[in-house]
């Protein structure tokens, strides 16, 4: 097994160490009816890679991991509601509104994103990371979660009231962000968090212009076929700014290649 693999199974044994089951069980059944379907983790996967790559402790990496999974989950379950973007099917199975009602469906995503920073809070989750490098890392959650991040991009797509670059941006790129950064965190290397930024935002465009192309829609309404050409540039200009940094092992260099060849294949 790869070392991705392996991560990968770690993260999913640590999710379910995190979130024993509670009380009342409709709520439980709820919260982890997407956190539980083992998708591609491709967000956790990022904090463990950056994390390895500049020497930090794998264990805090996982739990870091698993946070920015409730979120990006959580976010998922809203975005699907009916007043979002009204979606019955994700992963091949029925979204959660559909199986629980609209109502669970809400609060289960307000319990996602609430666990997720009682998880980041918790001092006993973690083996190397001392308060003031929790609170930097809730800080940063925090802050590419709501209104200058993935909330506000949110809004912004729903009332079409900016560009699509802006859009994405907020959207998507800063959570992916928060990963790059959150793996520089862990490992204590503060001095690099803005190249570290950096690197997350131009990943967040890359994955987002690569899954227009794949869907058609988006980034692919605006530049059509010649999408691929700016596929193309971000993937070289950000591959670049990941070898400036001294980041490029075997696992960011598999990261970035499943992002571009997985979504960028035309139908």
């Amino acid at each position: 097994m790869s070392q991705l693999g392996l991560w990968k199974k770690r993260l999913e044994e640590k999710l379910r160490q995190l979130v024993p089951p509670f009380e009342p069980q409709l709520l439980y059944e709820a919260t982890t009816y997407y956190l539980f379907q083992e998708g591609k983790r491709l967000r956790p996967l990022i904090v463990c890679a950056v994390s390895q790559a500049l020497g930090g402790d794998l264990e805090d990496a996982l739990v870091v991991g698993c946070a920015v999974e409730m979120v990006h989950n959580y976010s998922l379950i809203h975005d699907d509601l009916p007043a979002l973007d009204n979606d019955s099917i994700r992963r091949g199975k029925p979204t959660c509104h559909i199986v629980f009602g609209e109502d669970i469906a809400l609060l289960a995503g307000d319990a996602l994103l609430t666990l997720a920073f009682e998880v980041l809070s918790d001092k006993e989750n973690f083996r190397s990371m001392n308060e003031k490098e929790i609170l930097l890392l809730i800080r940063e959650l925090a802050h590419r979660s709501g209104y200058s991040g993935m909330v506000g991009g949110q809004v912004l797509d729903v009332r079409k009231l900016s560009t699509q670059e802006e859009i994405s941006l907020k959207k998507t790129a800063q959570l992916f962000a928060f990963c790059f950064v959150a793996g520089g965190i862990v490992s204590k290397r503060i001095e690099i968090l803005r190249d570290l930024e950096e690197i997350g935002l131009s990943y967040g465009l890359l994955f987002q212009v690569c899954d227009d192309y794949r869907d058609k829609d988006g980034f692919y309404e605006i530049y059509g076929e010649g999408l691929r050409e700016k596929i193309k540039e971000t993937y070289e200009r950000t591959y670049e700014r990941v070898k400036k940094l001294g980041l490029l092992t075997e696992e960011i260099k598999s990261l970035f290649d499943h992002v571009r060849l997985e979504t960028s294949q035309p139908h």
